[in-house]
């Protein structure tokens, strides 16, 4: 079968939480538990402003996983990249922005384009200006597949963590 992509809002994601935590302990495996994950991030993260989530499916599985929401200063990450970059490079780009918050696939369903087709999915239509994501500051996958969607790095969160950017167009 075809592996489908769609949109779910902040409630639909929650109502598929568990297939969420799925897909994210079996790419990332950094949570102790499922409710840890929704408690301490996902509940969180779906409470924001245009959170929205990109779903790969396959036979109704879901196979992979996009999401963000609108990012404002005052939130841990947010808070985190302003202390991370140059303050001109702050200013213009944190508060307001996209925040691309997480893109996973399972690995027997990875280099078929479906983490493309969640990036694009995710990105498609947003009304902001800027998007900023952080992710390995390696040559990996994931970091090829930003790169090739104009994604730029504008400094490091950390060792090894780069913050990336991008302009998304001209709304506010």
């Amino acid at each position: 079968m075809a592996v489908t992509i769609e949109t779910w809002d902040a409630v639909r994601a929650q109502e598929r939480a568990a297939d969420v935590y799925a897909v994210y302990d079996a790419v990332f495996g950094d949570v102790a538990s499922a409710e840890e994950w929704r408690a301490g991030t996902f509940d969180k993260h779906c409470a924001r402003r245009n959170f929205r989530l990109v779903a790969a499916e396959d036979d109704g599985s879901l196979v992979g996983f996009a999401y963000g929401y609108v990012g404002e200063r005052g939130q841990w990450w947010s808070d985190r990249v302003v202390e991370a970059l140059a303050p001109s490079v702050a200013d213009v780009w944190v508060g307001g922005h996209f925040e691309f918050v997480e893109l996973a696939v399972v690995s027997s369903y990875r280099r078929r384009g479906i983490g493309a087709r969640l990036h694009d999915g995710l990105m498609s239509g947003t009304e902001h200006r800027r998007g900023l994501l952080s992710t390995d500051d390696s040559d990996t996958p994931a970091r090829r597949l930003y790169a090739s969607r104009a994604w730029a790095k504008l400094g490091n969160l950390s060792e090894g963590t780069a913050i990336l950017g991008r302009w998304l167009g001209s709304a506010a």
